[in-house]
């Protein structure tokens, strides 16, 4: 049977998706006004002192934990896979930048192979697989038009799975609202010069909107890196892809996407996917 902890962290890993999308969401309507990059940078800033009330005492004023080199490195593949991220958002179809962002889990996999020696059963590299496949059967008409957005994106899943894998690193020697606040404070270090020159004053309705993006990232950084400490990266990564049916939910319900057949199918391999993974998780230790 799975193992309470591991489940624990399967459910942190898709509920920080679940948020991923609403932070993808909220993205593609401020970046209308405002540059990516400054977003990305004034997320970290509103997100890091909310963060700092949420670390235990002890760990919160730890200063020496925060400059060490693997916390700084972490913070700058997290912060160039955001930025990707959210770059990607504001310039193609939500569905479409979160198809490409999400296909880090594929990454996470065989990273966690290459370099945790992790193994990996037949449940989870074929939920793996109906994952990506599923991505591709919903994307693929927008795929077919690769544009310079499209490896921008694919680059920042990169970042992303090896920001993942810092986060194991990390896991026996710092908890998650460390390691979250340490993110923040390193992506507003990083963030904050490149976004000096793309800067525009936000606007009362943009300061309303970042100030739920920072919200949303708290709950979403701090359930991905407790998620990700509790669970093998091998056994939670097919749940990520459980991210992109909801990004295409919110494209339909705000942003006037019609569904295609292929968009169903698609989803629905996906949950497939994700279902089996459960399943294969819960009958090996």
């Amino acid at each position: 049977m799975i193992r309470n902890s591991e489940l624990s962290g399967i459910a942190n890993v898709i509920f920080a998706g679940l948020m991923s999308v609403a932070m993808a969401a909220i993205i593609k309507i401020v970046t209308r006004t405002l540059s990516p990059l400054e977003v990305v940078v004034l997320r970290s800033l509103i997100s890091a002192p909310l963060l700092f009330f949420i670390v235990p005492r002890h760990s919160r004023l730890n200063f020496r934990a925060y400059v060490s080199k693997e916390h700084f490195l972490r913070s700058a593949l997290g912060y160039g896979g955001f930025a990707a991220f959210a770059t990607c958002s504001s310039k193609l179809p939500l569905t479409l930048a979160s198809s490409i962002s999400y296909t880090s889990p594929i990454y996470c996999m065989l990273l966690s192979t290459l370099l945790l020696k992790e193994t990996h059963g037949f449940a989870t590299g074929s939920a793996a697989t109906m994952g990506f496949l599923g991505a591709l059967i919903i994307n693929q008409p927008g795929l077919a038009d690769l544009d310079i957005w499209v490896v921008v994106g694919l680059v920042g899943a990169i970042l992303d799975s090896l920001a993942i894998l810092m986060v194991r690193r990390l896991a026996n020697t710092a908890g998650p609202g460390q390691m979250s606040l340490s993110f923040m404070l390193w992506s507003s270090v990083i963030g904050f010069p490149i976004a000096i020159p793309v800067w525009v004053w936000p606007s009362p309705a943009d300061w309303a909107l970042l100030l739920l993006l920072a919200i949303v990232a708290v709950l979403a950084q701090v359930a991905l890196v407790s998620g990700y400490a509790r669970v093998r990266l091998s056994r939670a990564a097919p749940f990520d892809f459980v991210r992109l049916p909801a990004c295409l939910a919110i494209d339909v319900l705000c942003f006037d996407t019609t569904p295609t057949l292929a968009m169903w199918l698609g989803s629905g391999l996906i949950f497939f996917g994700a279902s089996v993974a459960l399943v294969g998780a819960n009958m090996h230790k």
